[in-house]
């Protein structure tokens, strides 16, 4: 028990803005389980910025269809709608329950501002890098 069976990532450093709408920080990343275990999510996300001084920034993590497993909101990055506004970091684990075994889970992770309709956005640069990993636990 308590080992890792495997590991499944996907990275990206695409630019994405959103205002009061989802949209999916990454590609769907699945990962078929090989017995009932536990899948460890997770998610680190670099280049965040907030242009509206009121506003904030909902993650939600999916199961791949935008259905939400969790929502984690992070009152980080407030702007002041200039060039010069500040970038930051975000980061989250999540453990599922024990999943069936020979199943495929697939999640993913989306955002939006969650207050006004001001652009959350993420950063496009080559240092800003975001990664989604899914690990399979063994019970």
């Amino acid at each position: 028990a308590g080992h890792i069976i495997q590991v499944v990532s996907t990275q990206t450093t695409a630019y994405l803005a959103t205002g009061s709408s989802y949209v999916e920080a990454f590609t769907d990343l699945s990962l078929t389980t090989r017995g009932a275990n536990k899948i460890l999510i997770t998610v680190n996300i670099n280049g965040v910025v907030m242009f509206d001084s009121a506003g904030y920034i909902r993650f939600l993590l999916t199961d791949g269809s935008s259905s939400s497993v969790v929502s984690v909101e992070s009152h980080f990055a407030k702007a002041t709608g200039s060039s010069d506004d500040p970038y930051a970091s975000f980061g989250f684990q999540y453990l599922t329950d024990v999943l069936s075994a020979n199943t495929a889970y697939t999640y993913n992770v989306e955002y939006k501002n969650n207050q006004g309709t001001s652009s959350a956005r993420l950063s496009g640069s080559g240092m800003s890098l975001r990664t989604l990993t899914l690990m399979e636990i063994q019970q």
